[in-house]
């Protein structure tokens, strides 16, 4: 037995023996160093510390988790993939670089050390963040994809200097995009690869407020200066692939100043300002310490490309934790550009903005358009699309909600004000406030056991039947009613019970015909209402007619002018709402005449266009 031992044990020996005479062969080095790093991996908590690393070529290295920390220089000859953790260099004066480009997860420059990026192609898919001195020489790039877009940390404590490259991911290329830069001299042409500045039809254009036209001014100049915290708008053209946008400079840090906002109550730009995220990461727009707003409402207005037209597109708004889309948020992405709106006041009246880096937020998943997550802890509110097609994507939300402090008037704090949709099918639906601000979400007092009614604008920019549609209610009252008035048809509609309604429309502006209604009792009395034999009017050059005759569901219309002479006839065959066609009429007093051989009934109506 001793003596199988021994054998054993000089076999062992002499296996040892052969792996150390073969620690100078290159495969055994590697296998070496992929075994550490692997074991590294499996204890996490305990960063894997190393005086530099040096991958050669053939060997690879595989991060998955935990922390990489050098206090020398980072060379990759090889292969590295980091799935996981951060490559942390807390030396002095290092370098990264080698013969192959690497993908990073998470890079830290830590307190002390001055890190330079040697070679080219470097990339970073997650959070940078410097506490001493990078020096990226134009050889890193933050990467943008659907599912995250890389950033430069805003909690660091030093500087990034050098240039480096950005992307922004966008689903979709087609039309415009409101763009800001994260760079401190960044120039137009840093978007000539993504646009043509040449074209005869301008694709980038600045907005002055201080403008009697719509505020918009061409910008192709290739030289033109990109000012941070200033936005921009671009039109990438009409190809509905996405789109990933690369800019290069040096990265905005520390306080940025926008330049001087104002409201001159001009008609067509009415105090909005178009801004934009200066930084290479996300902002918060809640943040309590990282901004300075004089003379600033506190609303986000974001834009939104239509999908038939690249000229045109949606608003959506964000303003004290309510979304009116439920997606857009005051968490905006890196390259966002957004409205705001200078206070109302004596006219004109000077605004100011200013960031630093107490604002900035390191989420890597805020996709572009402000669609940033949900609005944290939503008060009681409805929210109410109006729209030809009946999606989320081709309506237009309002929202209304619910303070103790609100009051039925124009809020800069509680209330955000209406940006007009140019989607061509897409119509604008707003609240009117009791100052008669049009406002795509108003804060009104806490509900009461008393009728509330909230006056509604609606504006179609073609005709067409439209559905209004209750998309969302939230910790309302259970007793608690809530009506879609449309005056000029006599309907009171509970939207708790049918949530949609819907009706045809001239092309128009629509006030003082919809409300909507809150009320702690049912509308309708207990008994029902006497039923009319049929429901008639004119909806901007369409008549809306519906028969409520039991005796048959077929019917004649008949239409007399105030002559007695018949102009126009069509048969009903069933007891639906139907649309006619009467833009010819002349706007006058007309009989109605609907019957069967049972039975026939006549009304007058007033034909004309909408008032």
């Amino acid at each position: 037995m001793i003596r199988i031992r021994l054998n054993i044990l000089f076999v062992f020996f002499r296996a040892v023996l052969l792996r150390v005479a073969l620690l100078r062969s290159f495969l055994l080095r590697a296998f070496l160093l992929r075994t550490a790093l692997f074991l590294a991996a499996l204890f996490p908590p305990a960063p894997s510390f190393s005086q530099g690393l040096i991958i050669p070529s053939g060997a690879y290295v595989i991060g998955n988790t935990g922390n990489i920390v050098l206090q020398n220089n980072w060379v990759n000859n090889g292969s590295f993939t980091h799935n996981d953790g951060t490559l942390i260099f807390s030396g002095t004066t290092q370098t990264l670089g080698g013969s192959v480009p690497s993908v990073f997860n998470n890079i830290t420059v830590s307190t002390g050390s001055n890190t330079t990026i040697i070679t080219a192609g470097q990339q970073l898919r997650g959070i940078l963040t410097s506490n001493a001195t990078l020096n990226s020489n134009g050889n890193l790039t933050l990467l943008s994809t659907a599912a995250a877009t890389a950033s430069v940390s805003g909690s660091g404590t030093g500087n990034v200097l050098g240039n480096l490259t950005m992307q922004r991911y966008l689903p979709s290329g087609f039309g415009y995009k409101y763009f800001s830069s994260p760079f401190k001299a960044d120039t137009v042409g840093d978007f000539s690869t993504e646009i043509n500045l040449n074209t005869s039809f301008p694709d980038f254009y600045r907005n002055d407020e201080n403008q009697l036209t719509n505020g918009w001014i061409t910008y192709t100049n290739p030289s033109g200066l990109l000012v941070p915290l200033q936005g921009y708008t671009v039109n990438f053209g009409t190809s509905t692939a996405p789109l990933t946008v690369s800019l290069t400079g040096v990265v905005s840090n520390g306080i940025v100043t926008a330049p001087t906002l104002t409201n001159h109550n001009f008609i067509y730009t009415q105090g909005f300002n178009l801004v934009g995220n200066p930084y290479p990461s996300p902002i918060d727009w809640n943040s309590s310490t990282g901004w300075t707003k004089t003379n600033i409402d506190n609303a986000l207005y974001f834009f939104r490309a239509g999908t038939t037209d690249q000229y045109t597109g949606t608003y959506s708004t964000y303003i004290n934790g309510v979304s009116s889309d439920g997606t857009a948020s005051n968490i905006i992405p890196a390259m966002q550009g957004f409205f705001i709106h200078v206070t109302n006041g004596s006219f004109p009246v000077t605004g100011q903005l200013v960031v630093n880096n107490n604002a900035r937020n390191n989420n890597p998943s805020v996709i572009f358009l402000g669609n940033g997550g949900a609005p944290e802890g939503p008060p009681p509110l409805l929210r109410l699309r109006a729209g030809y097609n009946d999606t989320d994507t081709l309506s237009d939300p309002l929202v209304i909600y619910f303070k103790n402090n609100a009051t039925t008037g124009f809020d800069n704090k509680l209330d955000a004000l209406k940006l007009m949709n140019t989607h061509p099918a897409v119509p604008s639906l707003y609240a009117i406030a009791s100052d008669t601000a049009r406002l795509s979400i108003q804060a009104l007092p806490n509900l009461e056991d008393q009728l509330q009614i909230i006056p509604l604008g609606l504006s179609a920019p073609q005709d067409g039947y439209i559905t209004f549609r209750l998309a969302d209610i939230q910790q309302t009252p259970s007793h608690t009613r809530l009506y879609l008035t449309d005056t000029k048809a006599g309907i009171d509609q509970d939207l708790s019970q049918s949530p949609r309604y819907r009706l045809y429309l001239a092309k128009g502006d629509y006030k003082n015909r919809f409300f909507l209604k809150f009320s702690p009792t049912a509308l309708t009395p207990a008994t029902p209402p006497v039923t009319q034999p049929f429901d008639a009017y004119d909806a901007g050059g369409r008549l809306m007619i519906k028969s409520n005759l039991t005796t048959d569901t077929k019917a004649n219309l008949l239409i007399f002018d105030a002559a007695g002479h018949i102009v126009y006839r069509q048969q009903l065959t069933d007891n639906n709402w139907h649309s006619f066609d009467i833009s010819s009429f002349p706007a006058a007093v007309y009989v109605l005449s609907l019957g069967n051989e049972q039975e026939t009934h006549a009304k007058k109506l007033f034909i004309g266009k909408e008032r």
